[in-house]
């Protein structure tokens, strides 16, 4: 039997798919109205799925609603399979996804709906083994990626899928597309009684209305991202946001979870509700955050989004809630090159560390090695938003405020649109906070209280301000001088926005003075754009 996409140690799937592909399937696919193409796409799962299974095709028949279409000659051969012949479970994700957008863009838009890539969806299957026995459910299946996955690692994946899957989606040709490819690929020989029973526990539903979800133990799921209505029945209600909504019901009728999510509900402070929830649903559990550069999670193309750029950088979470953890553990925020991607999934979980709390309820990234800085930071009362003033003075910084893989606060002024100036009432202070925010210690506060595309002025704000050892004049002689030296400029949006990128020792020089033993801990590691492989 030919697997969509065999498990594997090597996690050796595709993990982008081509545009060319995809425009395709769609030419093959798009039909004149809605309906006709969704029945053309369950007619070509139904040449796929009738193919790989003869002893199936009748039952999965029924469950598509559609017959195979016809092919063209030979009558035989893998050509038989049609326009989805080849395509592994996510790339088929990727089509439906596309074929969607053509149908309804503005649906599409506002849904936050986007395919888990394979080698994700299966790193997500792979953390159910440490979970009992039970019943699963995948709350927003689509064509069944995630499902499909933690079937593919399940010690008996025939009784898995016969007796112990659950599938609920809105989405009518998605849900019969996922029960009649995971049918296909994992029901024993003959087994008609599997695909029937996969089909029974198939629901069509919102699994966010109010009626109780079916019985399970465990769910996986990627659920929607996207602004949403208060919900007063929801206690993440003030998030406005789908994937709290699904994240809330799922840790309230769950014995644990598997899920992915935007890291952004770790940091932002309006996600604090949805923090609280987990607090107290969940006993522990683990999260793995990943970064956008130099690879993504979520590599590949998204489709239907209102966003101009077609490739999708949401910065994510996995969510691990076995019910066996007993304490949360958090990742720092994690970077790798693409070529590092299969060593990234193999090692990424030695990188867990015991939660910290940040100042305003964020719960904190960082790297292990970084903790006794970190520490050392957290127990500062003194911060930069303790020395600054409301009001104008001739004592002034100007910090950027998109940073990617540095900070910096200037003398002069910058000519950018995204920055904060703050404000001193004299220049000793102004000069402490100079030094702390052009030193190690304010990127490693911001990596681990947000890492987002911004730095919040929450967060630039409640940058600590250990004791300066050294001479302060000298320091700030130091960066006056160096400033001068490393003006940057970068185009936006047609507008050149400057910054100051200091060399590397000024940079260490700022840091013997801000934090104890700085150059034993070795503080650019936090700048690293490649965690992997692990030293």
């Amino acid at each position: 039997m030919t697997r969509l996409g065999s498990p594997r140690s090597d996690r050796n799937f595709t993990v982008s798919f081509s545009p060319v592909r995809v425009n395709r399937v769609i030419k093959a696919l798009l039909g004149t109205s809605n309906t006709a193409t969704r029945r053309s796409w369950l007619a070509a799962v139904a040449n796929l799925v009738c193919h790989k299974r003869p002893d199936l095709a009748e039952q999965l028949v029924e469950v598509l609603g559609v017959k195979p279409a016809p092919t063209k000659p030979p009558a035989t051969g893998p050509q038989n399979e049609g326009i989805l012949s080849g395509l592994t479970i996510g790339e088929i994700g990727v089509c439906y996804e596309a074929l969607l957008s053509r149908l309804d863009r503005d649906s599409r838009r506002t849904s936050g709906q986007f395919f888990t890539p394979d080698d994700a969806a299966h790193f997500m299957a792979e953390q159910s083994l440490a979970f009992p026995k039970g019943t699963w459910l995948d709350p927003c299946c689509g064509v069944g990626n995630l499902a499909w996955h933690l079937a593919s690692v399940s010690a008996d994946p025939a009784e898995f899928i016969k007796n112990r899957l659950l599938l609920v989606d809105q989405d009518a040709t998605a849900l019969r597309t996922a029960v009649a490819l995971i049918a296909a690929e994992f029901a024993a020989p003959g087994d008609t009684n599997a695909v029937k029973a996969l089909a029974t526990r198939a629901t069509r539903r919102d699994f966010l209305s109010r009626e109780a979800p079916p019985a399970h133990d465990f769910v996986i799921f990627n659920p929607p991202y996207a602004r949403a209505p208060k919900r007063t029945d929801f206690e993440t209600g003030s998030c406005h946001d789908l994937f709290a909504y699904f994240t809330e019901r799922v840790a309230k009728t769950s014995r644990g979870f598997i899920g992915v999510t935007p890291a952004s509900y770790l940091a932002a402070p309006k996600f604090q509700p949805l923090r609280d929830v987990l607090n107290r649903y969940a006993k522990g559990g683990d999260v793995l955050v990943f970064d956008n550069v130099p690879d993504t999670l979520f590599r590949g193309y998204k489709y239907g989004s209102a966003n101009t750029s077609k490739t999708n950088f949401v910065r994510a979470a996995i969510t691990i809630c076995s019910p066996k953890a007993s304490s949360w553990r958090v990742t720092p925020i994690l970077r790798w090159q693409v070529a590092d991607r299969e060593t990234m999934f193999d090692q990424c979980r030695k990188l867990l560390v015991d939660r910290r709390i940040g100042p305003d309820g964020e719960w904190v990234k960082v790297l292990a090695e970084m903790t006794p800085t970190w520490d050392y930071l957290a127990r500062q009362t003194l911060t930069v938003g303790d020395l600054t003033t409301t009001r104008e003075t001739r004592f002034a910084l100007d910090v950027p405020l998109t940073p990617r893989y540095y900070i910096s606060a200037s003398f002069q002024p910058l000519n950018r649109g995204s920055k904060a100036r703050l404000y001193f009432e004299n220049e000793a202070d102004r000069d402490r906070a100079a030094v702390v925010l052009n030193s190690s210690a304010a990127y490693l506060w911001w990596r681990g209280l947000d890492g987002g595309v911004t730095l919040p002025k929450r967060v630039l704000r409640s940058t600590p301000v250990p004791p300066i050892t050294g001479n302060l004049e000298a320091l700030v002689g130091a960066i006056r001088e160096s400033e001068a030296n490393s003006l940057v400029g970068k185009m936006n949006a047609g507008r050149l926005n400057e910054n100051i990128k200091h060399p590397l020792e000024v940079v260490r020089l700022l840091n013997d003075a801000v934090i104890p033993d700085a150059s034993r801990l070795g503080l650019q590691a936090v700048y690293s754009n490649n965690m992997f492989p692990l030293k």
